[in-house]
């Protein structure tokens, strides 16, 4: 009987973490949606005012569901900074101002970690809940972490560098089909990733991979003598 509890607890574990990961990604992309929609009618002030609404109450929401207040406070403020730069920069290629300025210190912040040897991937997701404690001192998981800021660290640079190309061209259009069609997507899709990298290579529960391996190999051991025993 507790085999078969073992054995349900890992199969209970993927639906949940799919929910969590499009709950994030639902999340993440709400406030962009807005601004989309309202830009294109009402121009950006108002596509950045309609954001910001529709990011406090995600916040809530957020707050509401348990999520860490760190998180919250985190994507509000980054939506916050592109709303007012919105407000402040109008249209134009100013409007794409802080979203290089994003991208550049991500770069920064990615090469940076990577140097010193403390990759930034694991600092956030250690303090956001997502990188479990008892991975501590983990080598695999810091070499795991090495991997992400790696591939986060290319993230920032196939933004920046056609990015800053286009704003020193002057060319809006080419800066609004790059933001609306690579960098925002592409942005969306590595934290999901990164999320599902995470939680795959280190579940919540540290007991859950040793109560598999130690219910596999009782099972194994008694088996042998018993084909002597036939023999």
């Amino acid at each position: 009987m507790p085999d078969e509890g073992n054995a349900r607890k890992p199969m209970l574990r993927p639906p949940r973490r799919a929910a969590d990961v499009g709950r994030h990604i639902i999340d993440a992309a709400a406030a962009p949606a807005a601004f989309l929609a309202t830009e294109s009618r009402w121009g950006p002030e108002w596509g950045a005012i309609v954001a910001l609404l529709v990011a406090l109450a995600v916040a809530v929401i957020r707050r509401h569901r348990g999520d860490p207040l760190l998180v919250v406070t985190v994507s509000t403020a980054i939506v916050a900074f592109h709303s007012v730069s919105a407000i402040a920069f109008g249209e134009g290629r100013g409007f794409y101002f802080p979203e290089l300025v994003v991208n550049a210190v991500g770069l920064v912040v990615c090469v940076v970690s990577l140097l010193i040897g403390r990759p930034i991937s694991e600092a956030v997701c250690r303090r956001t809940g997502l990188e479990p404690a008892h991975t501590a001192g983990d080598p695999s998981a810091r070499r795991r972490h090495r991997r992400l800021t790696a591939a986060w660290t290319v993230l920032w640079t196939s933004h920046l560098v056609p990015l800053g190309y286009l704003y020193a061209t002057d060319s809006v259009v080419g800066l609004t089909l790059l933001s609306a069609l690579f960098a925002k997507p592409t942005l969306l899709a590595m934290a999901a990733f990164t999320v599902v990298v995470v939680r795959r290579a280190a579940p919540l529960h540290p007991g859950s991979p040793p109560e598999q391996g130690a219910t596999a190999t009782p099972s194994r051991t008694p088996a042998a003598p018993r084909r002597k025993d036939l023999a």
